[in-house]
């Protein structure tokens, strides 16, 4: 299976020194070029850069579709409107997207949403990892924001 990713969940896998579990997970990890630019680019001297940039099975794609683009950024940011736009053009159903507005906007247009959460929540039941309860820690003491209800509620999903 493959799935497209977004800058925000790639940020906080390498964060937590998670990264390599996307392509354990997936067939295919697949950024599209707004999220190139904005993580390697432009996120130059970011945390989880060094990480991701040394992540050769990432696999960077054009949008096809540049008219489908522009009006998803009507209501949504570039690296987002990119990733909702490849996954139509390429028919892969799989986004990988951790902003509220843009999992709603993806899972209106019937893809299937997952965020850093759910990878690692994948992983866990793969046996890749062996809790996720530390690394939704360390997420949260790295400064990423986690609900207190989707926190407990991954926590009682993965039965810790």
């Amino acid at each position: 299976m493959s799935i497209i990713v977004n800058s925000t969940p790639l940020i906080s896998l390498a964060i937590i020194d998670q990264l390599d579990l996307l392509p354990k997970i997936f067939k295919d990890v697949i950024v599209p070029n707004a999220v190139y630019n904005e993580v390697l680019v432009d996120g130059k001297d970011k945390l989880g850069h060094a990480r991701i940039s040394a992540a050769n099975w990432l696999c960077r794609v054009d949008i096809l579709n540049a008219e489908l683009k522009q009006s998803i950024m009507l209501q949504l940011d570039e690296g987002e409107a990119e990733v909702i736009t490849v996954s139509k053009d390429k028919n892969i159903p799989l986004v990988c997207i951790d902003e509220f507005a843009g999992r709603r906007y993806a899972a209106l247009l019937g893809l299937d949403v997952i965020g850093t959460l759910g990878v690692l929540l994948i992983a866990k039941q793969m046996k890749l990892v062996p809790a996720i309860k530390p690394l939704c820690d360390n997420l949260i003491s790295s400064g990423r924001y986690i609900s207190r209800a989707l926190y407990d509620e991954v926590i009682n999903k993965a039965r810790e």
